[in-house]
């Protein structure tokens, strides 16, 4: 492990603050952000995906922030690679905080994620085509119960996806998604780094509040212009227009939906995915949260607690003991 290199994830459902928190803590600890919203890594889009002005990009150096441009799209296997290759460029010394709310690419750059071989195109085609015949979704189920039953049991007879992706790489590598994942995690290193998570969490009404308010800001801030401009460049099909904020936009402005409607349709949808990204983070339990409102300086002196740790001969436990 690096000791030199410490990492504190700044983590939570959107609106909670976590931007704010990890600008400020790298302020005061003379450190660096590391985005970690799956948005907020593509160039052109800004008001709908919450990205920092130009002014807090200016605080402290900012990375994996708008540097995927159309048509690419980046993918948790891309920011993986992405991350380490900023790490691996950061002097000792200078603590990373990542922030951000995309939990799935959390869970990649800590645990890692196992390498498949990429399925050709013949393939996907031949699965999907099974997939659709009378009874294809049940046969294809069968197949993959027969050879990965534990990854099988996990997997509704409804979730057309997950089972044709299970058939393309059995049928691709000759082995199951369990087999794949177990060899994956016998021969995988620990994380590379010294960790601490923490994370802001609001109660829920407030939580709504706070949502409503920034649905609001957004609109004022001009998201209708700001999408008009990114249809009028043909990117209605790029990934970060699928969005919560950006595909409600596209319905206002093809006149399927009235402004009330769309004000509506992106609180809600916010508030949706506020829950999920809650439910992720609450299966972490090394996490440690703080009341969004009063406890920054709770969570200050953890972090403080956890750097200061760090240049004694101890290694500090999740909660930055030593």
């Amino acid at each position: 492990m690096n000791k030199n290199k410490p990492v504190i994830f700044v983590v939570g459902s959107t609106a909670t603050g976590k931007s704010e928190w990890a600008l400020k803590l790298a302020q005061e600890f003379k450190g660096v952000i590391i985005n970690c919203d799956s948005v907020q890594c593509y160039t052109k889009v800004q008001i709908g995906a919450a990205k920092p002005t130009a002014e807090e990009l200016q605080l402290v150096p900012h990375y994996l922030v708008s540097y995927v441009d159309s048509p690419n799209e980046s993918t948790a296997g891309s920011y993986c690679r992405d991350f380490a290759q900023v790490m691996s460029s950061l002097p000792d010394g200078v603590p990373a905080f990542v922030v951000g709310g995309t939990g799935f690419y959390f869970m990649a750059i800590e645990k890692g994620m196992y390498p498949v071989t990429e399925v050709s195109e013949e393939m996907k085609a031949q699965v999907a085509r099974e997939m659709a015949e009378p009874g294809g979704a049940e046969r294809l189920h069968a197949e993959l119960r027969n050879v990965d039953p534990e990854y099988a049991t996990k997997i509704n007879i409804a979730d057309h996806y997950r089972i044709g992706r299970g058939i393309e790489l059995i049928r691709t590598q000759g082995k199951g998604v369990t087999q794949i994942q177990k060899e994956f995690d016998e021969s995988k290193e620990p994380f590379a780094y010294p960790l601490l998570k923490i994370g802001p969490e609001w109660e829920r009404d407030k939580l709504r509040e706070r949502i409503a308010l920034r649905t609001h800001k957004m609109l004022k801030d001009g998201l209708i212009d700001e999408v008009e401009k990114l249809l009028d460049q043909g990117l209605e099909g790029w990934a970060p227009m699928s969005s919560v904020g950006y595909k409600e936009t596209i319905e206002f402005i093809k006149g399927h939906i009235n402004e009330d409607e769309l004000l509506e349709q992106i609180t809600t949808n916010t508030r949706q995915l506020a829950k999920r990204q809650k439910t992720w983070f609450q299966r972490d339990k090394d996490i440690q949260w703080f009341d969004g409102a009063r406890g920054y300086l709770e969570a200050r002196g953890v972090v403080e607690k956890f750097l200061n740790s760090l240049t004694t001969n101890s290694a500090p436990d999740k909660n930055g003991n030593i």
